[in-house]
């Protein structure tokens, strides 16, 4: 799909045309009328920790030692009660620490009578708070702009080109200083398989700075780094000159050691379940749900079955649409958080039954899912009015539901159908089975929350949601 409208004779909206909407590469049909997608940029996480300790010891010569928090905006400040993000603006990087910074007398270093004679020449403890866009900005452009508060202001812009896996970015820097006037400089940079070589003009030449990444492990490495100066005459040809001399000159090198402590969201912990129990009574008081379909959210390491990933959407953007029509507000914050992590979902998914705000999420399995043979059924707290009416239509599916996040937080997951039928169907018969699917979570929806919505007037005509033999598309629709 690409963004764009398409005209269809049925199933949009009372003017006979679909419209679609677009969060980054996920084009779908907009659920209502009046629904606006939320701001999207390319990357939101990253550089996000709750620590980071590191040292680097350098040929000043001199020992840094470094204690560092970062965020990232939007994802500290979580997600609202509409399931979109508190922050809707640029993505941010915001790092503070603090760096204690030790240089070494080369003379004193090897005395050891004293402390006058430690070998310390200086000590200083640096503040330092950067503010970094995680994503381009300005179109085209594509800057990124990087804005130091501490120790020196500076102001950073820099543009990145990707050539095949070299990645080039040209840096303009402009420094503050607070007893100094202004400078700026430029700087050329170019990085490959955690090689990156720096190209900067200098008043008196060229400096190259050359550092290699060693990944220790997933959450520490290592930066061996070395810096040289090209001199300007050397670069104009001068060679006379500098008979008997190497034309480059050693500036300084490091060796750095960083180690990451938190780079997830932390998770919260569940309350008991005698508490989301008491919760799940107030479904429909406000008439809000949450759909999520399955393997939408941070899903890398877990993509489902084969086809399931894709008719769990299917089934939940026909799902979103029917309850809207019966007056329900439906939360969608896999399609309007883009790429939350799963720590924050889970930590959303308890605020929201904590409220009374059920959360289903939709999902299939294939044949070889169970030896059994049994690929269907809820998998929640059947004390929970939900979940009870959907097992009433689904069956329960054989595990403890306390073993999965979702359902422990109060959600519900239902395993709705058999994604090795999917994959054979025909478009026609995925539009049917869809539909049909999406009846049955209405009607289950509807009878759970009758009792807080009747009271209002909100009464829903449940054969309407009753599906016919004329209306199963396949020999195996009544395992649907």
């Amino acid at each position: 799909m690409t963004p764009g409208t398409s005209e269809s004779g049925s199933g949009g909206d009372d003017d006979g045309v679909e419209r679609e909407a677009c969060v980054g590469s996920l084009c779908f049909v907009q659920p209502h009328p009046l629904y606006l997608p939320p701001p999207f940029y390319g990357k939101l996480i990253g550089q996000e920790y709750r620590w980071k300790v590191g040292a680097q010891l350098d040929t000043g010569p001199g020992l840094q030692l470094k204690l560092q928090r970062a965020v990232v905006l939007p994802n500290c400040l979580g997600l609202d009660k509409d399931a979109r993000w508190r922050w809707q603006y640029i993505p941010l990087s915001i790092k503070s620490g603090v760096t204690v910074d030790a240089r070494l007398d080369q003379q004193k270093a090897t005395s050891d009578d004293s402390v006058k004679n430690s070998g310390i020449k200086a000590l200083r403890l640096l503040p330092h708070v950067c503010i970094k866009s995680k994503s381009p900005i300005f179109g085209y452009l594509a800057l990124r702009p990087i804005v130091e508060l501490l120790p020196v202001p500076a102001l950073t812009v820099k543009r990145q080109f990707s050539v095949g896996a070299t990645t080039l970015t040209l840096r303009a820097n402009l420094e503050v200083p607070f007893k100094k006037g202004p400078c700026w400089s430029l700087q050329f940079n170019w990085l490959k398989d955690a090689t990156k070589l720096v190209v900067e003009p200098v008043k008196n030449g060229l400096d190259i700075h050359y550092s290699k990444t060693l990944k220790l492990s997933n959450e520490c490495k290592a930066v061996a780094a070395g810096s040289a100066r090209v001199p300007a005459d050397f670069l104009w040809g001068d060679f006379p000159s500098r008979k008997g001399k190497l034309p480059i000159q050693f500036r300084s090198s490091y060796l750095k050691i960083s180690q990451i402590f938190g780079t997830r969201a932390p998770r919260e912990i569940p309350q008991s379940a005698f508490v989301y129990r008491q919760a799940s009574s107030l479904i429909g008081a406000r008439d809000t749900i949450s759909v999520v379909p399955g393997h939408w959210i941070d899903c890398q390491s877990e993509p489902g079955a084969p086809g399931e990933r894709e008719f769990n959407m299917d089934v939940a953007n026909v799902l979103e649409k029917e309850l809207r029509k019966n007056g329900w507000e439906v939360l969608r914050p896999d399609r309007d958080a883009p790429q939350m992590q799963w720590e924050e979902y889970l930590n959303w998914v308890s605020h929201q039954t904590l409220n009374g705000i059920p959360v289903l999420e939709i999902h299939g399995q294939g044949s070889n899912a169970d030896y059994r043979g049994h690929v269907l059924g809820v998998i929640g707290d059947l004390n929970a009015p939900l979940s009870k009416e959907l097992a009433e239509t689904f069956g329960q599916f054989q595990m403890d539901w306390r073993e999965l996040g979702v359902p422990r937080r109060g959600g519900v997951i239902v395993e709705s159908f058999n994604a090795d039928e999917v994959v054979r169907m025909k478009p026609w018969q995925r539009t049917w089975a869809a539909r049909r699917l999406s009846n049955q979570f209405v009607s289950a929806i509807e009878r759970a929350s009758a009792p807080n919505r009747r009271p209002r007037g909100l009464v829903v005509d449940f054969d309407k949601y009753n599906n016919s033999p004329v209306e199963r598309p396949f020999a195996t629709a009544n395992r649907f």
